[in-house]
């Protein structure tokens, strides 16, 4: 099963691909099979809240692939007890977790789908619905890292870019490919803390970014940069890591 599965994933890569049967098929392979792998990176499930509520779930994996990283996800948000929204993305990085590209899919109605891509100097986010398309071009610069509306599992490569510049951050640009804009990101404070985790005390290091005017609070693993939690306070939106992953 593993070896099949494997198949698809670099497959799709190889078609410039990310998303369709990507995302449900990598993260149906069980744990165990994921364990076997050393191109894995990280993989898991967040529960989403919003205010005090939890509202959905983010289930993950991100693995290396090549010089680069390539991370697909899923994510199921509700109300009481309706499912609202479920959507599945993928997205692939360099070396240095700059995006290369990037696919979202709304499941359902209403449709909608955003696809980027990255070519010589361009970025080019392009936006379907059900009402039309429509394209939007970015200089493409090598201190982009990529943050899609609510997707945990992306501030991983923010918090690899910190580290990899010593904390600083200096110059680094977050692309919001939800609105077809980048922002400024700055690094307000960094510091070793526990952070509760499914009632668990865990250690982490916390980052305090401003992208934008918006202020996000993130809590990594200290020994490799894995997503423990976040936080978007004026958005009243967290994400925390399940304990068992």
């Amino acid at each position: 099963m593993s070896t099949s599965l494997t198949g698809s994933w670099s497959g799709s890569v190889r078609r410039g691909r990310i998303v369709p049967a990507l995302a449900m098929l990598s993260l149906a392979i069980p744990c165990a099979v994921f364990a076997q792998d050393p191109n894995l990176v990280d993989q898991g499930r967040f529960d989403i809240s919003m205010g005090q509520r939890v509202t959905g779930t983010e289930t993950f994996a991100i693995r290396r692939q090549g010089e680069g990283y390539m991370a697909v996800g899923r994510m199921q948000l509700e109300r009481e007890d309706t499912w609202l929204r479920s959507a599945e993305f993928g997205l692939r990085t360099d070396g240095a977790f700059a995006p290369v590209r990037f696919e979202s899919r709304a499941l359902g109605r209403p449709m909608r789908s955003l696809v980027l891509t990255r070519t010589g100097t361009r970025l080019r986010i392009t936006t379907s619905n059900d009402e039309g398309e429509r394209m939007t071009e970015l200089l493409a610069k090598p201190n982009q890292v990529l943050l899609g509306a609510g997707i945990a599992q992306h501030y991983y490569f923010v918090v690899r870019r910190i580290e990899a510049s010593g904390g600083a951050a200096t110059g680094l640009v977050a692309i919001l490919p939800g609105g077809g804009r980048e922002e400024p990101v700055t690094v307000d404070s960094v510091g070793d803390v526990e952070v509760n985790v499914g009632g668990m005390p865990r250690a982490a290091r916390r980052y305090g970014l401003d992208a934008g005017g918006t202020k996000h609070r993130v809590w990594a693993a200290p020994a490799d940069g894995r997503i423990l939690k976040v936080e978007i306070p004026d958005r009243g939106w967290t994400s925390v890591r399940r304990t068992n992953n």
